[in-house]
């Protein structure tokens, strides 16, 4: 079948779902029906932070357009684009949107133009004419794809739904850690095409470049249960590194040949899985209708006992949500305290000593303060990483709880319906973690005010051995208030981050009750209702006819697109 004819089933089989669906799955549909007629396929940049993923893009567009080197904000995704006219276009969460300069992008996505999304943005788009972009390709820059933010969970969420390519950027050092390979195991199986990109690749010898390319290649073939690719490149160098030169290639060629096949086939898949779950629900209001009497009747109420005691248990899973994010706090909150004293007293003995072997109050002041910066720095970064890493930790743990938690709500639901209902449901879920990754971020800053520097002058400018001792005493009383000062903040940031992905974690649990559980029982109520109200021959009627049409769109989908498995694009 050519292109033009499979696009034209696929349109109509769109649109017949269209009138089956409810207002959220329509949503969906239009959106799918969008990216097929604009033939533009999504690719998303993936990748735990500083990975160099925001290089990776400027590196195939061959300028520098995203922002690198800073701490990205989590909750803006950004899309670039092709357009003729430059550009970037503001989305805000408020529904409104704005046209920026390509030189405004830094203060929109970056952590110090944008501190903590403080501009509540929803998405920020980048129109540009670059050769790459002319395949019709739309390449996502997602830094915080699955963030702890609250409001930014449905996003992330919103962006691997819809991808259809992905490219993955690992590192070497760090390793691949497990909230990586759980967000590559994602990435993966959302994607028809998968590209593995191993990044900063010039920064080892010979023989550790081959240790680290095996072990990267061995745990992601883990990850995503298959052989695959892994390009050692150096994005920074763009094609000017023949690894990146190999795989710009790759990607070019990608996109002139295998762009379209992938994209019918990944709007076939999600058309496929909204599918299932209409077919699920008009099969179970069906046999509802059949089951009136004697021991069908007792048969329905227990499955309809089950459903209800499924869905019930959701509040069981917020509550261990809540519970975990509260002692994740209490563990927060005792070593932050610890680690304020501890790290004042080893930071005092070291500026004493490094203060000791200096002569003049301006070295004192200047060079001991500067010390001191850095000590603080060094040393605060480093608790925080601990504790970050912790917290992330414990996150992925609590996330994959929930996620086998719901698997075996729904082998409740599928069990009982075939043992009770003679029934065999599909009940698809949604694939992978409940929120994507869960990084943390913190920026160090040392704050001396405008006071604090006049007094700092003057006391440079006193005399001999009394200047000396006072800059002394006033770097060592500086220290006392600085370390707990800057772990204080770091703990703030922790604890405020803490909080919103327990929220979202509430949230993503309600949302994969309500696609699930919720639609089923919805779907034994209206049928109950119809039967309640002498209604069950039209509601029959009307089943019937839902089925047939979701049967006649299933065997259209199927003649459109050969559905075969994920595939990762590999070219040597």
């Amino acid at each position: 079948m050519r292109t033009m004819d499979r696009r034209t089933v696929m349109y109509g089989v769109l649109d017949e779902l269209g009138t089956l669906a409810d207002p959220a799955d329509r949503e969906r549909i239009d959106g799918l029906r969008e990216r097929l007629a604009a033939d533009r396929i999504r690719v998303l940049v993936a990748g735990e932070a500083k990975r160099g993923k925001s290089t990776v893009v400027n590196a195939l567009m061959g300028r520098a357009v995203l922002p690198t080197g800073v701490t990205p904000v989590t909750a803006v995704a950004t899309v670039v684009r092709h357009g003729e006219r430059e550009r970037v276009i503001a989305r805000y969460a408020d529904g409104r949107s704005e046209e920026r300069g390509l030189d405004e992008l830094a203060a929109l996505v970056t952590e110090r133009g944008n501190p903590g999304n403080r501009l509540g943005l929803a998405s920020v788009t980048v129109d540009l004419d670059a050769d790459l972009l002319v395949h019709g390709v739309e390449i996502v820059d997602a830094p915080g794809t699955g963030s702890v933010h609250e409001h930014n969970t449905v996003e992330a969420e919103r962006v691997l739904e819809t991808m259809d390519a992905a490219v993955f950027v690992l590192t070497a050092d760090p390793p691949m850690s497990a909230a990586e390979r759980a967000l590559l195991e994602r990435v993966a199986e959302n994607s028809v095409t998968t590209f593995v990109l191993l990044n900063k690749a010039d920064r080892l010898s010979g023989a550790e470049r081959e240790e680290a390319l095996a072990f990267a290649a061995e745990h992601t073939s883990l990850a995503v249960g298959r052989d695959i690719l892994v390009r050692p490149v150096c994005a920074r160098a763009g094609t000017g590194d023949a690894g990146f030169a190999a795989f710009s290639r790759d990607f070019t060629d990608y996109l002139a040949g295998g762009r379209a096949g992938d994209l019918e086939e990944s709007v076939a898949r999600q058309a496929q899985r909204l599918i299932a779950r209409l077919t699920d629900e008009v099969r179970l209001q069906r046999r509802v209708l059949d089951m009136r009497g004697g021991e069908a009747a007792r048969r329905l109420e227990t499955f309809r006992e089950r459903l209800d005691a499924v869905a019930a248990r959701r509040q069981d899973a917020v509550d261990l949500v809540e519970a975990e994010g509260r002692r994740l706090l209490a563990a927060l909150n005792d070593q932050a305290e610890e680690a304020a004293r501890g790290l004042t007293s080893r930071i005092r003995e070291r500026i004493a000593t490094a203060v000791d072997e200096m002569s003049e109050p301006d070295e004192v002041e200047r060079e001991g303060r500067d010390r001191l910066v850095e000590l603080t720095r060094t040393v605060v970064e480093t608790w925080r990483d601990q504790r970050r890493r912790s917290l992330e930790e414990g996150l992925s743990e609590l996330d994959a709880r929930l996620v086998a938690m719901l698997d075996r709500e729904l082998a409740v639901v599928r069990d009982g319906a075939a043992e009770l209902l003679d029934l065999d449901l599909a009940v698809p879920a949604e694939e992978g973690r409940l929120i994507e990754d869960s990084r943390f971020f913190y920026v160090f800053t040392d704050g001396a005010g405008q006071t604090e520097l006049l007094v700092g002058a003057i006391r440079r400018h006193l005399p001999g051995a009394f200047g000396r001792r006072r800059a002394r005493e006033h770097l060592l009383r500086e220290t006392a208030e600085l370390v707990p000062k800057q772990v204080g903040r770091a703990r703030a940031d922790l604890q405020y981050r803490l909080a919103e992905a327990t929220r979202a974690l509430v949230r993503a649990v309600d949302h994969r009750y309500a696609t699930t559980i919720d639609r089923l029982v919805s779907a034994v109520g209206a049928a109950t209702a119809a039967t309640e109200n002498t209604q069950a021959r039209t509601r029959r009627r009307e089943l019937d006819e839902r089925a047939a049409t979701l049967s006649d769109v299933t065997s259209r989908l199927a003649s459109a697109a050969d559905l075969k498995a994920v595939a990762s694009y590999s070219k040597s």
